[in-house]
């Protein structure tokens, strides 16, 4: 239990206990047996509570001491503990365990988290039908202990608690009494006085009359009085006012006199609960009965003749809160939530039944209050943005382009929440915005700047708790840790969820049976329930299952005789067949053609993650034939949804439940799982290609063109419109690129012909500089054999010329004519010899040039060599070339026949 701690000194902040030991303190961090106190919670006239730990069972609990206690004083502490073990029941406080410590009697309680009912009163007057809400589990509490012939006899707002998941608890049996035998117990002992709180006794506990069970049925009454007035019914609340007004014959003024515009059936009630006369009073449990038809019910709407009271695989809306059941409790611990807190999540596995449960369950149940509540639902889809912005032109009648909204929620985003908090103060109304299925958010919007400046725009709306604006968003819990990628609004979220588990066999009992009874309809036999509730036992995405089979059920039913039949269910092939079989059905009974068209339409509308996708209409009629008729067939076997709206639509499946339970939609997307991801990875760049004016810089080349090429040729799922704009101008892109490379290759050609050409040129150089070798060869070989003859020539000159010295020697009569003609030799010899030398220079340059031209001729070859291996790679590599153009021309060839 919690209750505000009142202000005290620090001498009041620790009970010390005497012990063996030396003294003990009750302060935070002592140890009592198995349980460690953590800290006060407040202190009255029966003692002090703390919260506390159980070490040995791990959990919270509260412990009430009564650390002086008389022996008087623990016997009626004894009582209480009694009075509250005895009556067992959801709305009286748990006991679990009654000890002393070192002389000190406690009590150990249930650990309750909220607020007393005090302090809602005290805020504020409490609407007529919200007061009934709360009313009717206090009577609840009191019929049960009444039952049990236990009075409480301190009933106050102080004593009832309201958790922070909405449950009402009934505290502090401390002066109850026990009614044994039939008597009536009455506290006349002296030393007792009066017994209770004063403003709410009634005239027969201050001596009046014998105190009994209708005693407490008065309390309850100045209880609501308070609630829906605001006043308590006798001002001032003095002790000699209420002393003067238990003792007056003259009746309480009435609950209108003071509140006008309470109901009147449920003001009659209150001041029926205020007469003075205890016998004129009603019962506990009569009191129950007449405040339980004033219960904001699901008698609002009565079913058509033969509309089926199940929903089906399609999620409960707000018109069908009269056939939605198994969720009281989870609904009224969100809707008190959605009180204490502006953001709220809630959050589940699939096909739990969020949508459903906000729709049909919360909403109403807020309306139901007597506030003025009212609902705007959106769901993000591929334009989160533009679905706030519906919600804002909804509101204003100054109308604008949705374009406009966006752009302007973009730069401000907390002005959807100025704009919902002007009309609500204008309107006198609480507005809740309602996000279904916010995981959409992350798989079907790429863009991250768009997605933290929607969650920028709810956590603007939900930023003050005392603000008329609330914001509930549902969510896959799988898909929670990407909230995280927007910190502020995480942290926002993280306090206000509300996790959703599948409802429990008693939740999934009531949610079949009572909607059925509703309209006066029952299952054959119970073994049919029995059966259904088994094979969905541990089953994720039990609820949707289950509707749907009992909606086959009830198109299968009996009519003259009112029933749903075990022969129909039978039929059905159970539960575990029932969305199966009918979706198989739905497909055999299509042609071929029809077939394919519906694989590519459910392909179309599941995401890669497995989730459902909204498409837009426009986008599955471009696949082609005869898609229309296709998509109504679907709609009209419930098997899809399409949501209209002004210019377009968008289709959906039409419960997540059928991606996992039905095993041809898994074999499809199992073997469809690439393609998937590549659906994903083109309409990301499509959209950013076409949200940037569709740049040439931005469209696919190389390999993920290649998987493009790869996917159109292998598979028969058409792209939507704009993925096939952005393949098709990649394809067109990469065809020009080839032509810009095919002239290239032929301007590559040509140079290669005119190296050829140059080699053989070269060829022939090279033949010529080898003639020219050989002729200056010749020559020079000519000029040494002429040199060599003159060099013949000499040595015989010299010959002659030594002879002709013998010969003057001999004939000194002769010797003056032979020295001339020896002079005249010798001047010969010595001009042959120089031009001998001449002729040698002249060989030598000769050799040397026809050496460089053999090197030149050498280099030339080699060259010639090579840039004829060059060509003939380059025609290898444009042979292959021009065949993969050839394949490439076949395979769209063949594409544009299909």
């Amino acid at each position: 239990m919690r209750t505000p701690a009142p202000a005290r000194d620090a001498a009041q902040s620790a009970i010390t206990v005497p012990s063996s030991g030396g003294d003990v303190a009750l302060e935070p961090g002592a140890r009592v047996h198995q349980y460690e106190l953590i800290r006060e919670l407040g202190r009255g006239g029966m003692g002090v509570v703390f919260a506390a730990r159980d070490t040995r069972l791990g959990r919270r609990v509260a412990i009430k001491f009564v650390p002086e206690a008389s022996r008087d004083l623990a016997e009626r502490f004894l009582i209480e503990a009694q009075a509250t073990a005895q009556c067992t029941h959801d709305n009286i406080v748990i006991i679990h365990e009654v000890d002393d410590f070192h002389g000190i009697p406690y009590m150990v309680l249930e650990f309750l988290e909220g607020k007393t009912l005090r302090d809602l009163i005290d805020s504020a007057r409490v609407p007529p039908m919200r007061t009934v809400e709360l009313a009717v589990p206090i009577l609840r509490a009191l019929s049960r202990a009444h039952e049990l012939g236990v009075v409480h006899r301190d009933l106050k707002p102080e004593n009832v608690f309201v958790t922070t998941g909405g449950q009402v608890k009934v505290l502090d049996f401390g002066i109850a009494k026990a009614l044994r035998d039939g008597s009536v117990a009455r506290d006349t002992r002296p030393e007792a006085g009066l017994v209770g709180t004063l403003a709410y006794m009634s005239p027969e506990q201050m001596g009046t009359d014998e105190v009994d069970e209708r005693s407490d049925v008065w309390s309850a009454g100045i209880i609501m009085f308070e609630m829906l007035s605001g006043h308590h019914p006798i001002e001032p609340a003095t002790f000699e006012n209420l002393v003067a007004n238990a003792t007056s014959p003259q009746p309480m003024r009435t609950l209108r006199e003071v509140a006008p515009d309470v109901p009147e059936e449920l003001a009659r009630l209150v001041d029926a609960c205020l007469v003075k006369r205890k016998a004129d009073r009603p019962t506990s449990q009569a009191f129950l009965r007449a405040l339980e038809l004033l219960v904001p019910n699901r008698a609002g709407r009565v079913l058509a003749e033969g509309e089926s009271p199940y929903p089906g695989l399609t999620s409960f809306q707000e018109s069908d809160a009269d056939r939605f059941f198994g969720r009281d409790r989870e609904v009224a611990r969100t809707v008190a939530r959605v009180r204490e807190l502006p953001l709220i999540g809630v959050v589940g596995p699939s096909g739990a039944g969020k949508s459903s449960f906000v729709r049909a369950g919360v909403g109403p149940a807020l309306k139901a209050s007597g506030e003025r509540w009212e609902i705007f639902t959106v769901r993000p889809g591929r334009n989160p943005l533009a679905s706030l912005a519906s919600v804002m032109l909804r509101l204003t009648a100054r109308g604008g382009e949705p374009e406009d909204v966006v752009a302007r929620l973009k730069r401000e985003p907390g002005y959807l929440g100025e704009l919902l908090r002007t009309r609500a103060r204008e309107t006198n109304s609480h507005y809740v915005l309602f996000v279904d299925q916010l995981e959409e958010l992350y798989t079907l919007v790429t863009d991250a700047d768009v997605r933290r400046a929607f969650t920028a725009a709810l956590a603007a709306i939900a930023d003050d708790v005392a603000a008329p604006l609330r914001v509930v968003v549902s969510m896959r819990s799988d898909f929670l840790d990407r909230v995280g990628e927007d910190a502020t609004f995480a942290d926002d979220l993280s306090r206000g969820l509300v996790f959703l588990a599948t409802p429990d066999a008693a939740g999934l009992r009531e949610a079949l049976v009572q909607p059925i009874e509703l309209v006066g309809y029952r299952f054959e036999t119970d073994a049919m329930i029995d059966d259904m509730l088994e094979s969905l036992a541990g089953t994720p995405g039990a609820l949707p299952l289950l509707q749907f089979a009992a909606s086959l059920l009830w198109d299968a039913r009996d009519r003259d005789r009112r029933l749903v039949t075990a022969s129909s269910y039978a039929a059905i092939g159970g539960i575990s067949g029932a969305l199966a079989t009918h979706a198989d059905d739905v497909v055999a009974r299509m042609n071929a053609s029809a077939q394919k068209l519906t694989q590519q339409i459910f392909r179309a509308l599941v995401t890669p993650e497995r989730t459902r996708a909204i498409v837009e209409l426009a986008d599955l009629l471009a696949l082609g034939g005869d898609v229309q008729r296709v998509i109504d067939q679907l709609v009209a076997a419930r098997l899809l949804v399409v949501q209209t709206r002004g210019g377009g639509g968008s289709v959906e499946l039409v419960h997540e439940s059928l991606i996992e339970r039905w095993p041809m939609l898994r074999r499809w997307l199992d073997e469809d799982q690439e393609d998937s991801a590549f659906l994903a990875q083109v309409s990301a760049a499509a959209k950013q290609w076409d949200a940037k004016q569709r740049p040439a810089g931005l469209l696919w080349r190389g390999d993920a063109l290649d998987d493009a090429r790869h996917y159109l040729a292998h598979r028969r799922r058409a792209l939507p419109g704009r993925e096939h704009a952005f393949v098709a101008a990649a394809f067109a892109l990469a065809r020009r690129g080839h032509r810009r490379r095919l002239a290239l290759v032929l301007a590559g050609f040509m140079l290669l012909a005119a190296g050829l050409a140059g080699a053989i040129a070269s060829r022939a150089s090279i033949q010529r500089a080898r003639d020219a070798a050989d002729q200056a060869a010749e020559r020079a070989q000519h000029s040494l054999d002429e040199v060599r003859a003159k060099e013949r020539e000499r040595v015989a000159a010299e010959a002659e010329r030594r002879a002709a010295e013998a010969k003057q020697a001999a004939a000194e009569s002769t010797a003056q004519e032979k020295s001339q003609e020896a002079q005249a030799a010798n001047t010969q010899v010595e001009a042959s010899r120089e031009e001998l030398l001449e002729q040698n220079k002249k060989l030598a340059t000769t050799a040397r040039e026809a050496q460089r031209a053999t090197e030149a001729a050498q280099h030339s070859a080699s060259d010639a060599q090579k840039a004829q291996a060059a060509l003939q790679q380059a025609l290898d590599r444009e042979r292959a070339r021009v065949k993969a153009l050839e394949d490439e021309k076949k395979k769209l060839s063949t594409q544009l026949k299909e």
